[in-house]
């Protein structure tokens, strides 16, 4: 039940834990609707952003004279050669260099000897010194004749062998070098030892750190003549000691190189408008760069291979986007209608920022002291984030914004300024319109946005140290209006997506809410009791939603209509059956069922053709899930005949689906809590809330929740907003003392006639209650 949603389940999250339903069936499965989708909003953006910054650019080789002034088009940076040369050779230098450690070397050594006494111990050598020439021949070296001796034994050889591995042992660990002198220049830069058999790497602290290998070698051969032993061992281990750190030339000149690439170009930046050259000029090695950059620039905007690379950037930074809300972002919207909304309004919002290009170069053309930045600003591109929050959701409208942002800044200046100009603009005016329900709410949310982009606007001012001249006063008025036009932008696109995409925003849910609509009205006047009965369920959703943080709008809104279905056959259902028989008395059990399930496949129609919304429809098609019409089906087991008529338990549930979100969950446990709780005799607050309590619980273990995502912590503060509310409505009222005198007059209350009658009806009414307990299976 806590489990989040998954895509491949029925129904995508909305905000408050909500989800996209197309009736009962199920979201698109293939991934190929989506994606062709993206890939055409991705045409179409590219088209759009791709136009926007197309010039012509004028190239001269150094030494030519320029023929005309030539102005930066647009911001471009420029790749100083030599400082990006020089940081370069200052790595390389800084680069450490790297050796490689054997830490096998001893037992390398050790074998070695090993292998050089093995044939002593496998037979026996003729003549004086045999043992001794064999060794010499094996290993390579010159040994005493005392030699004989000590190698004559297997206990001899052993000590001998032992001697050797704690005279190498010292110098292997501490790392044998062939050239320390060599070693000790490197370690200027740093000398990285990495272990061949661990591939770790450390730092060498230093030169003294390590042995050097003539020195040791050395050392081993002038060792102590006093112990035969440890001189014949110092001798042995000197011809066997070999440097087990060694300078790794390839790897050490491999990772210089890494580190030379890794250098980024030293860059200055070009702005637009700056003077490249003047017409006359000899062209210089600089100036000739500067216009290779920015033809390089205005080549970007033109060419097969320059509009390929700019789609293949867009297409994929979608595709991340919406792979990544897809399985990670819980409440993102991702079905078929959701992404074609949100495709329509990236391609119309790019496609109002290039109409504002061409409008903004007219006019700072003919107004010479309006900057282009300022009409710039006063566009108003944050509606579009705005629109996105009121008809989806929050997560939905920050992954919106960051592919929209970023392509807007794209079309403008390619900078990452504009790109925070945009996204901060939309995101302000995101938070401000949330829970929108009036006209007035999207101004204010717009005058907020335009505040913060004039803030934004002082502020890239400050970064130029130019924080009080006119353009930054125009920039700041254009910035303003760009925010306050949002809002009325935004405020003219929720109806059309309410009508093209069949959305409910809360502005619509508040429209539904008059109890003047058709539907409403209908309701009250041909089953006034179910109407009531959906008034009080709508209060009970809408104070559990507040409870756990659902859309309680939605739920309240929903509980109002969940029930139209009963309008086709109001008098079949109990709350309206007043001073009447009971309809049901002469139907079949299995027809009983089937006409008191058949309101919801009405109420479906209804809100379809009342234009009451999905959301609406998915909830009135989920309020009863596949939960058991109890009383009929256990009238239809009393009345079956043993071993002739079967009773299946499939007959007797409502269609379904379960409720797929917390507010459609919410709605079926208000609507049984409500009708269980006018059964209740004597409605004390210990009785009421262990009604709620087992309701909810059967609710639970008959599986009706495992579709949403309620928590058991969520059911608790339900149960317990359940329990305040209902005790609100059954409170207690005080008995009013009253004289008997008065009481005969005015109306014989105390005749013990009309005393027995009384306590008829009580009994009568507590006879009622448990027949209404069991219809609902308690």
């Amino acid at each position: 039940m806590s489990e989040p949603s998954r895509p491949d389940r029925k129904g995508q999250p909305t905000e408050g834990g909500s989800r996209e339903h197309d009736g009962s069936a199920a979201p698109l499965r293939s991934p190929w609707p989506p994606l062709a989708v993206l890939l055409l909003v991705a045409a179409a953006s590219t088209f759009l952003v791709g136009h926007s910054f197309r010039f012509l650019a004028v190239v001269y080789r150094p030494g030519d004279v320029a023929q005309e002034d030539v102005k930066a088009a647009a911001d471009f940076l420029v790749v100083d050669a030599e400082a990006t040369a020089r940081r370069q050779r200052d790595a390389e230098l800084a680069a450490p260099s790297v050796y490689d450690f054997d830490s096998t070397a001893l037992d390398a050594a050790l074998k070695v000897l090993q292998d050089a006494l093995d044939p002593l111990s496998a037979r026996r050598l003729p003549g004086e010194g045999g043992s001794r020439r064999s060794v010499e021949r094996l290993l390579g070296l010159s040994l005493p004749v005392r030699a004989d001796r000590l190698l004559a034994t297997p206990a001899a050889r052993a000590a001998v062998v032992e001697e050797v591995r704690a005279v190498l042992q010292g110098p292997y660990t501490r790392g044998v070098v062939a050239n320390r002198t060599l070693l000790t220049a490197e370690g200027r830069r740093g000398v990285v030892v990495r272990d061949l058999v661990t591939r770790q790497e450390t730092s060498l602290a230093g030169p003294e750190a390590v042995e050097d290998f003539d020195e040791i070698r050395r050392r081993l051969e002038r060792s102590a003549a006093d112990d035969a032993t440890a001189a014949l061992a110092g001798r042995v281990a000197a011809s066997l000691l070999r440097p087990n750190l060694t300078y790794n030339g390839e790897e050490t000149a491999a990772r210089r190189a890494r580190v030379r690439q890794g250098v980024g170009s030293v860059v200055y930046k070009v702005r637009r408008g700056e003077m490249l050259v003047r017409e006359g000029d000899r062209v210089s090695a600089g100036q000739a760069e500067r216009l290779r950059a920015h033809a390089q620039v205005a080549a970007s905007g033109r060419g097969g291979s320059g509009w390929v690379g700019l789609y293949l950037v867009v297409a994929l930074s979608l595709a991340a986007v919406y792979e990544f809300g897809r399985f990670n972002v819980k409440k993102f919207r991702f079905a078929p209608r959701d992404l074609a909304f949100l495709g329509l309004v990236l391609v119309l919002w790019l496609a109002l920022e290039r109409a504002g290009l061409v409008v903004a170069s007219g006019l700072s053309e003919r107004v010479a002291a309006l900057p282009r930045s300022a009409v710039l600003y006063a566009l108003p591109m944050g509606a579009a984030v705005m629109a996105v929050r009121v008809v989806l959701n929050s997560e939905t409208s920050l992954l919106f914004a960051l592919p929209f942002c970023a392509l807007a800044a794209l079309s403008w200046e390619r900078s990452a300024l504009a790109f925070f100009y945009f996204l901060v603009g939309g995101l302000v005016g995101a938070h401000r319109v949330a829970r929108a329900c009036r006209r007035v709410d999207f101004l204010r949310a717009g005058l907020w946005m335009g505040l913060s982009q004039a803030a934004l606007t002082w502020g890239y001012a400050l970064l130029d140290s130019d924080a009080l001249g006119a353009p930054v006063l125009w920039n700041a008025g254009g910035a303003l209006l760009g925010g306050i036009s949002s809002g009325f932008f935004a405020l003219s696109v929720i109806p059309l997506a309410e009508v093209v995409f069949s959305y409910t925003t809360d502005m619509r849910l508040m429209e539904l809410a008059s109890l003047d609509h058709p539907l409403l009205r209908s309701l009250m006047l041909r089953a006034p009791g179910t109407y009531h009965h959906s008034l009080v369920t709508g209060s009970l959703a809408k104070s559990a939603a507040e409870a756990i943080g659902a859309r309680a709008l939605l739920a309240s809104v929903a509980a109002c209509y969940h029930d139209v279905g009963k309008l086709s056959k109001p008098d079949y259902f109990i709350e309206n059956q007043v001073g009447g028989g009971n309809r049901h008395d002469k139907l079949a059990p299995s027809m009983s069922g089937l006409i008191l399930a058949s309101h919801v496949k009405e109420g479906v129609d209804l809100a379809r053709r009342h234009r009451l919304g999905r959301d609406i429809a998915d909830i009135i098609q989920q309020h009863h899930g596949t939960s058991l019409i109890h009383y009929f089906y256990s009238k239809a087991r009393r009345q079956a005949r043993p071993g002739l008529d079967e009773v299946q338990e499939s007959n007797y549930r409502y269609p379904g689906p379960k409720p797929a979100s917390r507010e459609a969950a919410l709605v079926l446990l208000a609507d049984a809590v409500e009708a269980a709780s006018r059964t209740l005799p004597d409605p004390r607050p210990a009785r009421i809330q262990g009604l709620v309590q087992t309701i909810v619980n059967r609710v639970f273990t008959d599986g009706q929740l495992d579709e949403c995502t309620l928590t058991l912590q969520d059911l608790h503060e339900i149960a317990r907003s359940f329990t305040r509310i209902l005790n609100g409505i059954h409170h207690q009222r005080i008995d009013y003392p009253l004289s008997a005198q008065k009481d005969r007059k005015l109306d014989g209350d105390l005749d013990p006639k009309r005393l027995d009658r009384g306590r008829d009806r009580r009994a009568g009414v507590a006879a009622a209650a448990g027949e209404s307990l069991r219809r609902l299976g308690m």
